[in-house]
């Protein structure tokens, strides 16, 4: 299985709470850009996106540079908060991958979740510098993986 773990792009800084800070314009380019890349390397199969408003849109925009083909493929999910369980992202992706160990699933969350799911899928403890609209393309075997490459926005 191909994990993509992507961080959110640049968000503004203020806003009624942390959930509803939205993209800056940057934030929204760049999201569009590091979509634009996901989908010159193929399909994807599942997108999972946390709640906040500024993983919503960026999901928007790697979306409009699919083409809108991703809209029936994603899921929010509360547990790719911030301090989400990294743990429960896991368990979910193996029964995923016992369905079809083939697919490609698309993650959008956030600092330091991301890291935190990186670390989970491969068990190594190293720190990605993940840059808003950054990801790490995974492979993943079910019971470990390792990072293939990291593309920063």
């Amino acid at each position: 299985m191909k994990i993509i773990i992507m961080r959110h792009g640049q968000a503004s800084t203020f806003a009624q709470s942390d959930a509803q800070r939205p993209l800056t314009a940057e934030g929204l380019a760049k999201a569009l850009q590091q979509g634009q890349l996901l989908h010159q390397q193929g399909e994807i199969h599942k997108v999972l996106v946390s709640p906040y408003l500024r993983a919503q849109e960026t999901f928007k925009q790697v979306n409009q540079a699919f083409g809108q083909q991703l809209t029936d493929k994603m899921e929010t999910w509360s547990a790719l908060t911030p301090y989400g369980e990294a743990k429960l992202v896991a368990d979910y992706l193996h029964v995923l991958y016992q369905e079809n160990p083939n697919q490609r699933v698309l993650i959008i969350s956030h600092i330091p979740m991301v890291n935190d799911l990186v670390q989970e899928f491969t068990h190594n403890l190293a720190y990605f510098s993940f840059y808003p609209a950054s990801f790490a393309y995974l492979e993943w075997q079910g019971d470990k993986g390792q990072v293939l490459d990291f593309y920063e926005a």
